[in-house]
């Protein structure tokens, strides 16, 4: 268990940590920065599903999420041009810019707070998170109702 709180103690405060620093240095949230991130990575253009479950937070939390960059001009929302129902986020190149510029900042912050402490143990580290993240899956599939189990 001590393990456990040291885990979620130190979660917790790098987040908050790199949280500050991008809003001194850039203005941005790390929330903000995070939803310009996954679009970049997803080539521009995610559906709003899509975004929520990459962001890890609800349909309704990604939507206020993306209409308050919307309001900056980091990103635009378009209708999918095979189902309108179907939503987009799309990255402006105002979000681009902003991403751009606090990239630098964000990278730091990771590497002074958390991959420095990592030494020879990363790929190790990489590991344990992709197999406790495969365990999680796993136990997705065999819930009732998910047709992995009964």
């Amino acid at each position: 268990m001590q393990t456990w709180r040291l885990f979620l103690e130190a979660h917790t405060r790098v987040i908050r940590r790199l949280d500050i620093e991008l809003q001194q240095s850039h203005e941005l949230s790390i929330e903000w920065y995070d939803v310009l991130v996954q679009l970049q990575e997803a080539g521009g253009r995610r559906s709003m599903g899509n975004l929520a479950n990459a962001l890890l937070i609800s349909p309704s939390n990604c939507s206020r999420l993306v209409d308050r960059l919307a309001s900056q001009g980091y990103v635009r929302r378009e209708s999918d041009d095979d189902d309108g129902r179907v939503k987009h986020a799309v990255l402006t190149d105002e979000g681009f810019d902003a991403l751009k510029s606090a990239a630098p900042t964000h990278l730091d912050g990771i590497e002074r707070y958390f991959a420095r402490f990592l030494g020879d143990v990363n790929a190790d580290a990489a590991m344990f998170y992709r197999d406790v993240l495969a365990a999680l899956d796993a136990s997705i599939e065999d819930s009732p109702g998910r047709g992995g189990g009964t």
